[in-house]
C-alpha cells in the first residue's frame, strides 16, 4: 500500500511539475532574432504541428505551450532545414531538437539499413545527439524517452565513467536515437558496435562548451571520418558564436537559419548574481553562516570534487541541516 502511494505521489508531483515547466511566466518577453528564410513560428503545439503521437506525449505532460525557441525552432526542424540557435540554458533549447527530431522520424518511418549487411551486433541509428557531460546527456535522455514514449522511437544514452558493456547491451536491443558524449562513442564506433552511415538528424547541444573542453578532434571524427551521410538535418545550440562555432557551424551545415534568443552570450536577466571571495580555509564557514542567513527555501551548493560534496554534507548534517 505505501508503494502504491508513494508512486501515485511521485506521479502527481511529475505532472504538477511538467505543468509549471510549460507555464509561459516571463518567456513570452524573451526577444527572439532569425535570419532570412526561417518559416512561421508556431504558436501552439498541434497535430498539424507535431504530429498525433508526439502531442499525446505532450499532452500527457501537461507540456502546453511552446516556448520562444520552440516557436522558431521547430518550424525550421520540421521543414527540413539546418539550424544554428544561440540560447541560453532553461530556455527550453533540449525540446527545440527533439520535438522536430521524434515528429520527422514519426512521419517518415524506419530508415532501411544498407544492403549486404555482415556484422548483426552493428547497430545503425537515424538520430545522433552530442553533448559535452554525462549530466547533460542524461538530462536529454530522460526528456527524449519521455517524449518518445509508445512512439517506437527508442532512445539510448551512452557516457563515459559508467560501465560500457552495459551500455552495449543498451545499444544491441535496438536503438534509433544515441544521446552521447563524443569520447565515450568515438570508443563504441572503434568497437564496431554502432554506424552512422544511415543518420538523418545531427544534434550538438552546448557546442561552444564541447570546443573548450577539447572535444573537436573527435566531434570532427565522428562527423567527418564515419561515413555519415551529407544528406542530413544539422542542429547546433550554443550560449556563444564564436569564430570556432561559426567554422564548425560552416563546415557542418548548408543554408543554415540562424536563430538568437535573448542576448547572446548574457547572463540571465532573471538570475540576481553576486561574488564573494572567501579564503579556502574560511568557505565551510562561511557556507554555515550565510545558511543561517539565506532565506527559506532551497538552496543549491556546488562544489569542485566527490570528496567536497561528502565532506560539506557531513559538515552541514552534524550542524543539523537537512
Amino acid at each position: 500500500m505505501i508503494l502504491i502511494i508513494q508512486k501515485i505521489l511521485h506521479t502527481v508531483l511529475f505532472l504538477t511539475f511538467s505543468l509549471l515547466i510549460s507555464l509561459p511566466f516571463k518567456y513570452d518577453d524573451i526577444p527572439v532574432e532569425v535570419s532570412e528564410g526561417c518559416p512561421e513560428p508556431f504558436l501552439e503545439f498541434t497535430v498539424e504541428t507535431v504530429g498525433p503521437q508526439l502531442l499525446k506525449n505532450l499532452v500527457l505532460t501537461k507540456y502546453l505551450k511552446p516556448t520562444p525557441v520552440q516557436k522558431y525552432s521547430i518550424p525550421i526542424g520540421v521543414s527540413g532545414g539546418d539550424m544554428m540557435a544561440c540560447a541560453q540554458t532553461g530556455s527550453g533549447k533540449t525540446a527545440g531538437f527533439l520535438f522536430p527530431v521524434i515528429s520527422l522520424l514519426l512521419k517518415r518511418g524506419p530508415t532501411p539499413e544498407p544492403e549486404g549487411r555482415r556484422n548483426k551486433s552493428t547497430t545503425y541509428i537515424s538520430a545522433l545527439i552530442l553533448a559535452p557531460t554525462r549530466e547533460l546527456v542524461s538530462q536529454i535522455y530522460d526528456e527524449a524517452a519521455k517524449f518518445c514514449y509508445c512512439t517506437g522511437i527508442r532512445p539510448v544514452v551512452v557516457y563515459g565513467g559508467a560501465n560500457i558493456g552495459l551500455q552495449l547491451r543498451e545499444i544491441e536491443k535496438g536503438a534509433d536515437l544515441i544521446v552521447a558524449t563524443p569520447g565515450r562513442l568515438v570508443d563504441i564506433i572503434q568497437r564496431g558496435r554502432v554506424k552512422l552511415d544511415i543518420v538523418q538528424f545531427l544534434v550538438l547541444d552546448e557546442a561552444d562548451r564541447m570546443l573548450d573542453m577539447g572535444f573537436e578532434p573527435q566531434i570532427r571524427r565522428i562527423v567527418e571520418q564515419e561515413g555519415m551521410p551529407r544528406e542530413r538535418q544539422t542542429f547546433m545550440f550554443s550560449a556563444t558564436f564564436p569564430v570556432e562555432i561559426q567554422r564548425l557551424a560552416a563546415d557542418f551545415m548548408r543554408d543554415y537559419v540562424f536563430l538568437a534568443v535573448g542576448r547572446v552570450g548574457a547572463a540571465s536577466k532573471d538570475v540576481t548574481q553576486r561574488i564573494e571571495w572567501v579564503d579556502q580555509n574560511d568557505k565551510i564557514n562561511f557556507v554555515i553562516d550565510f545558511l543561517t542567513r539565506a532565506p527559506a527555501g532551497l538552496v543549491l551548493i556546488f562544489v569542485e570534487t566527490k570528496r567536497g560534496a561528502d565532506h560539506l554534507e557531513e559538515v552541514l548534517c552534524r550542524d543539523g541541516y537537512p
